[in-house]
């Protein structure tokens, strides 16, 4: 059985190697923040406490309606809230993942992202 190795354990060669193969990872910790998206492609990102208000909700089924929507990104332990967001979805066409990884950071818990660069200059979540 093979153990995988964080890239940070990894010898400065076999960096070197990987980043010359793979290109290097760009903005690691916005990619956690944003449930595994880059922040410029966020159109709406909602806090748990958010999710949980009638605000919170319509902001995201707004942003479930913009001509840019692509996925609706929710954290695994709160899936059944956002059940109201996963339906506007299917309606609205637009496709959802469930995610849950542990090297998530912040508080946000869903958004609504975009294929490419969207100019959203402020989040509910960054309130």
């Amino acid at each position: 059985m093979f153990a995988i190795a964080r890239f940070s354990d990894k010898s400065e060669l076999e960096k070197s190697l990987i980043a010359g193969m793979h290109g290097v990872e760009l903005h690691r910790d916005e990619k956690r923040r944003y449930l595994g998206h880059f922040r410029e492609r966020v159109i709406q990102a909602v806090t748990e406490k958010q999710l949980r208000t009638k605000d919170g909700i319509e902001a995201m089924k707004k942003a479930l309606k913009h001509e840019a929507a692509a996925e609706l990104v929710v954290r695994n332990k709160v899936r059944s809230t956002a059940m109201p967001l996963i339906v506007e979805a299917q309606r609205s066409g637009v496709d959802f993942t469930i995610v849950s990884n542990t090297e998530f950071i912040g508080d946000i818990v869903a958004a609504v992202v975009a294929r490419d660069a969207v100019d959203v200059p402020r989040l509910m979540a960054e309130e």
